[in-house]
């Protein structure tokens, strides 16, 4: 596989190159492609239609009739919608009564067990879209199992994930900031958050709509309430506890209050605006943030054609960055010494004005 390391400064895996994704089929659907064809990321593959729920009623007891009779009390045609408190099965001349089936939502009733009388009620069934995850060709087909697309793009894998998969255009949220705080909130975006998640920050998402959450980490409690991680070290999911993520979240680092590395800051923010998928699942090594390759490529050519440096000395050190112009207006020290200043672009955001002499190459960047 041609791939290769971006930022080896990255403690996680961020991978650009050739990749091969395997797009699995969880639900009967149409799949719209043919082996051969050139997908984009986002592009929908497969359409389908899942169902909400599925509701099973011992209709002998409830009409109090024997199994075999039950069939002719139905009141619907099965595979039918019906609405919410359509009569479903009963006996007649009994209006509204105890000896009813009323549908408990919209949906359709599915079956009738002529052996055992139970009636089977599917809740209303919702047209879903699958997303591809990779840019290239398709090079399989299985009508039953999915599709599998090879191409170029970036991959970072992320240390724990829930909710499922989603696909949006990225907006990086600056520390500090909240989701909604500025007139660029858009329903339907991956937001992106280089600070540690706190639960404010997470309502706030929820209600501007976001797609899904990317961030370094949470702490275990906050973890364990958006089902990110079970419950440990004897702490426990709440009353209202959700067993899956109320939206896609991942989490690059884990549990904890780190930040996001600031070479990986850069990728997302070289990503702004740019079509994203994430994959949110909790089977460890499988969740992982999908990119353009063209998002690579702007990265390579910004690395290579600025130098990237550390600051050593000075208020500024520790600061790493790229140096973006030579500061022609500042050419003295208070010592009368003439030295060159540079402007340091941070990693994290701004930019700093240091001399030369604070300041060292750092090699492989």
């Amino acid at each position: 596989m041609d791939d290769s390391l971006l930022h080896s400064s990255l403690a996680h895996s961020v991978c650009c190159g050739h990749m091969r994704r395997w797009h699995v089929l969880p639900f009967p659907g149409r799949i719209l492609v043919e082996p051969g064809d050139k997908v984009s990321l986002g592009q929908v593959w497969c359409r389908g239609r899942i169902r909400n729920g599925v509701v099973v009623v011992d209709l002998p007891r409830l009409l109090r009739v024997s199994p075999n009779e039950v069939r002719r009390h139905v009141a619907v045609g099965f595979g039918s919608t019906v609405d919410e408190g359509t009569v479903l099965a009963g006996l007649s001349g009994r209006i509204r009564t105890g000896k009813q089936w009323l549908a408990p939502s919209r949906g359709m009733l599915v079956d009738v067990s002529p052996r055992t009388g139970v009636g089977v009620f599917v809740r209303d069934v919702r047209d879903v879209a699958l997303y591809c995850r990779l840019e290239g060709a398709v090079t399989e087909v299985d009508s039953g199992e999915g599709i599998l697309v090879e191409g170029r793009g970036v991959s970072v894998a992320a240390a724990l994930g829930s909710g499922g998969r989603a696909y949006g255009l990225l907006r990086f949220v600056e520390s500090g900031e909240v989701p909604g705080s500025g007139d660029e909130a858009q329903p339907s975006e991956i937001l992106v958050s280089p600070d540690p998640l706190r639960s404010d920050w997470v309502r706030s998402a929820l209600e501007v709509r976001a797609a899904g959450i990317v961030a370094p980490s949470a702490d275990p409690e906050l973890a364990a309430s958006l089902a990110l991680a079970p419950a440990i070290a004897g702490l426990a999911l709440p009353d209202d506890g959700h067993t899956t993520a109320p939206i896609p979240i991942l989490l690059t680092e884990g549990l904890g209050f780190m930040r996001m590395p600031r070479a990986l800051q850069a990728i997302f923010r070289s990503s702004a605006g740019d079509a994203v998928v994430i994959v949110c699942t909790r089977r460890p090594g499988q969740s992982e943030v999908v990119l353009s390759a063209a998002v690579a490529d702007r990265v390579r050519e910004r690395s290579e054609s600025r130098t990237s440096v550390r600051v050593i000395g000075g208020p500024h050190a520790g600061t790493e960055g790229l140096v973006v112009n030579v500061a022609l207006d500042i050419g003295r020290t208070a010592s009368g010494v003439r030295v060159n200043f540079v402007e340091v672009r941070q990693a994290e955001g701004g930019v700093v004005v240091v001399p030369v002499t604070n300041i060292e190459v750092l090699a492989g960047r």
